[in-house]
């Protein structure tokens, strides 16, 4: 099989190897999304396979041509995704990486290979090497976000529900995969993460959700995944910047099943002002898009309240119209299962699913007993945008030292128990900041 030496494709999952592949479970789910047919290893163009799964290769399909990229698999036709296939047929994966990474600059290209042949680089030093065109800051802070507080309660209420038994997670626009790594403990196989933005992907399998299963797609076309795939589909705060709405919908009812069920939650409300609206729609256009698999809205600022006030977290009833039209951003639940529509009671943090540290929004003073944190947001504009966080996050604390000073850790102390709850400490991944 021919090498390629210099190659972005392998530096940037060296570290990581036995998360970098295409595996056969994955072929199984994808369709063309253009004319639904089967995708198949084309043998007879450059392909490399790790452990007997697919690094670098060439899918086909009746109509179409798409390129597998350090084991991520680009379901659309981009002028990047056609240039980086273009790059694969002729034997170079380093090349068709730069490509997909968006890495033209050669000085910044070089810089990002160095830092991502490390197996010590941390999420944020990857970040700061895709270069200031990342939006990296946005998702560094992403774990106490407010609107992440109520997807993430959400994800894990229904998904728990619908995956219970078996059935697997599809989080769509799911961006470097913060929410996925909620499905990863409830989603057997392991979930999908769909993006259209290759490096958010690469990101999400190397850090955020390691053993998510990533898809590089474009939530304006078709889904690339058979009929009844999932059991649970997700999509978080990109509804409202997707243009075809009423595709997206259906797709996303199509591959979760009769049984299964559909969320999207942060969904801007067209009825009231936000500073990144996208192309929001009014509470009752929701509600039609997914009228067919009996969905129910809900205001995400009674939800956070609920959670702030410990819970329960109650799904048992839609939201009332007043609520509805007066709130910032919706959170709509499809299922036909009557068992999704309860309250659920709050999971109480004991274990990291990575490691306990201090949310990265607190300066820690380096001195003093007991240690001193202060919440420190990095922009105005982010303040404006996530200034609910101040309904949990304080503005001061003071901590035990020995507490601190034992940060990492998989478990908490009895001392940061509360702090956790009020994601003064947060449960993140490893190698995150």
């Amino acid at each position: 099989m021919p090498s390629s030496s210099g190659s972005a494709s392998r530096s940037a999952s060296a570290s990581k190897r036995e998360h970098t592949d295409v595996r056969d479970g994955t072929l199984d789910l994808l369709r063309c999304p253009y004319c639904g047919g089967r995708l198949e290893l084309v043998e007879s163009s450059f392909h490399e396979r790790e452990d007997g799964e697919i690094t670098n290769a060439i899918l086909g399909c009746h109509c179409c041509v798409f390129p597998i990229v350090a084991g991520i698999p680009v379901m659309h036709l981009d002028p990047a995704a056609v240039a980086a296939r273009e790059q694969i047929e002729a034997g170079r994966p380093d090349l068709a990486a730069r490509r997909m990474f968006a890495l033209d600059d050669e000085q910044q290209a070089a810089r990002f290979e160095e830092t991502a042949a490390s197996a010590t680089a941390t999420y944020r030093e990857v970040v700061d090497a895709l270069g200031p065109g990342f939006e990296g800051g946005y998702f560094l802070y992403r774990f106490s976000d407010p609107t992440y507080l109520v997807a993430e309660a959400v994800v894990r209420a229904v998904a728990a529900t619908t995956l219970r038994g078996g059935g697997r997670g599809l989080d769509v626009c799911g961006g470097s995969g913060h929410l996925t790594r909620s499905l990863m403990d409830l989603s057997s196989p392991a979930p999908v993460v769909a993006d259209f933005y290759f490096a958010k992907l690469w990101l999400a399998r190397r850090f955020t959700a390691p053993g998510c299963e990533p898809v590089c797609c474009d939530g304006n076309a078709p889904l690339p995944f058979k009929t009844h795939a999932f059991g649970f589909v997700v999509c978080s705060d990109a509804f409202h910047y997707i243009w075809t709405k009423r595709l997206l919908a259906s797709e996303m009812m199509r591959v979760a099943g009769d049984t299964g069920a559909v969320v999207v939650t942060h969904a801007h409300n067209a009825l009231q002002w936000n500073p990144s609206a996208g192309m929001p729609l009014p509470p009752g256009a929701y509600r039609d898009l997914f009228d067919e698999m009996t969905p129910r809205l809900f205001a995400e600022r009674t939800l956070l309240g609920e959670i702030v006030a410990g819970g329960p977290l109650d799904l048992s009833q839609a939201h009332g119209t007043a609520a509805l039209d007066a709130d910032l951003a919706l959170t709509i639940i499809a299922s036909r299962r009557a068992d999704v529509w309860r309250p659920y009671p709050l999971e109480e943090p004991s274990e990291a699913r990575g490691e306990f540290r201090v949310n990265p929004l607190y300066d820690v003073e380096p001195d003093g007993d007991p240690a001193r944190l202060r919440l420190r947001f990095p922009s105005e504009d982010y303040e404006e945008e996530y200034g609910a966080a101040r309904l949990y996050l304080p503005e001061e604390v003071l901590v035990e030292r020995a507490a601190i000073d034992a940060l990492p850790s998989v478990r908490l102390s009895s001392g940061l128990t509360s702090l956790a709850r009020r994601r003064v400490v947060l449960d993140l991944p490893k190698r995150y900041y």
